[in-house]
């Protein structure tokens, strides 16, 4: 009898997770029996000019706790162009594909929802993206990477450049159109953020940095999301639309930190990370998840569970146990999952102990950057 053959590939953007979830995947296959094709660049594996290896019997153990993703990605819709569909139904039947397993954020599984939908291939998707915004799984694979790095990245800038040159310094986080990733900077210490939810006032923006600027005794860092809305102010709209009709803003620290230096006559410098928190090894709880979430996709496949993605849950929020289920893909149609007001102080532009609590499962328990023995000789220095 014929192996039935299963195509696995990554769409989107870069996210630390995607290759242990496709080792994940990959190593249950295997186990299954299962013949196993990887797609190149995500969707576009399924084009006219799409490529794809047969990954069957290729060692692989090496990607597990690599970032990045081997099998490569692009922001590839097969719905976009006229013949896209037709041409990915040619590539399936040519390739003798039976399953897919399509590892991705809200795009890239909302098109795998569609597919389903038209019951064109039988369909199962494991989540990921830095953003966190997916609905139905507590996290996003490779949030918790790049929460970890961001937070470090903004730690080390407010006790290195900020108090040693007395200065406002802005770090910018890579963010959708929600601000978990801007908001893991409380784990760093940030003074203020501001995230892309609601606009944001910037006189309010100037008062809270004045005043907490004076509590340290003259230094500050606030961690703002690329995507913040600040009436008056604006950041650089990215030209190139991709195919998911997705424009994002850039650089708009850079705008900010001219006005404060305007308001205040603070020197205040900007920091910007970018793709920095998308790459880089996964954190070990990344890793771990990102595994069980990929052998999870396979499992659904063979108790005919299609339509269905692997989600992470947290059944308590009394422990940080964390365990992997599965939730439809139809909660990709247009469904988002904001950073609301439970979480966040927008009149103080805090976190509030909720965010602290959702994070922990992630990077520990919070403890205030005032506690660390560096931070104390600060104080004693600047008293």
């Amino acid at each position: 009898m014929n192996k039935k053959t299963v195509l696995i590939f990554t769409g989107g953007g870069l996210a630390p997770a995607l290759n242990p979830t496709l080792y994940g995947a990959i190593t249950r296959a295997r186990k299954e029996g299962f013949r196993i094709l990887g797609g190149l660049y995500g969707w576009a594996c399924l084009g006219a000019n799409g490529k794809t290896i047969d990954l069957t019997k290729i060692d692989l153990e090496i990607i597990k706790k690599n970032g990045g993703t081997f099998l490569r990605s692009s922001r590839t819709n097969p719905f976009n162009s006229k013949n896209g569909l037709a041409e990915l139904k040619k590539r399936i039947k040519k390739l003798k594909i039976d399953y897919i397993i399509a590892i991705g954020g809200d795009d890239t599984l909302g098109a795998a929802y569609k597919l389903h939908q038209e019951s064109i291939i039988p369909i199962v998707g494991a989540p990921k993206t830095i953003d966190n915004d997916l609905p139905e799984t507590y996290w996003s694979p490779g949030f918790p990477s790049a929460a970890y790095y961001f937070s470090q990245f903004v730690k080390e800038i407010r006790e290195d450049a900020a108090y040693a040159l007395s200065r406002i310094f802005i770090v910018e986080a890579l963010t959708a159109k929600a601000g978990w990733p801007v908001a893991a900077g409380a784990y760093g210490g940030a003074d203020l953020i501001i995230p892309p939810e609601k606009p944001i006032d910037l006189k309010l923006i100037i008062r809270l940095a004045k005043k907490r600027y004076r509590e340290n005794k003259n230094f500050a860092v606030i961690a703002i999301s690329n995507q913040a809305k600040i009436p008056g102010i604006k950041g650089e709209e990215d030209e190139q639309k991709d195919q998911f009709g997705v424009k994002r803003q850039n650089y708009i620290s850079l705008a900010l930190a001219k006005s404060l230096k305007a308001a205040l006559g603070i020197e205040t410098k900007v920091a910007i990370p970018a793709n920095y928190v998308e790459t880089g090894r996964p954190i070990k709880i990344d890793c771990e998840i990102g595994i069980k979430l990929g052998e999870k996709a396979v499992n659904l496949i063979r108790k005919n569970k299609f339509g269905q993605m692997a989600a992470v849950k947290r059944p308590s929020w009394q422990s940080n146990s964390i365990t992997v289920d599965c939730a439809p893909l139809s909660a990709m149609r247009n469904k988002k999952k904001p950073m609301d007001e439970s979480f966040f102080d927008f009149k103080n532009l805090r976190v509030k102990q909720k965010m602290f609590d959702y994070l922990e499962p992630m990077l520990g328990k919070y403890e205030p950057e005032k506690n660390n023995d560096y931070n104390q000789l600060i104080d004693k220095i600047i008293r």
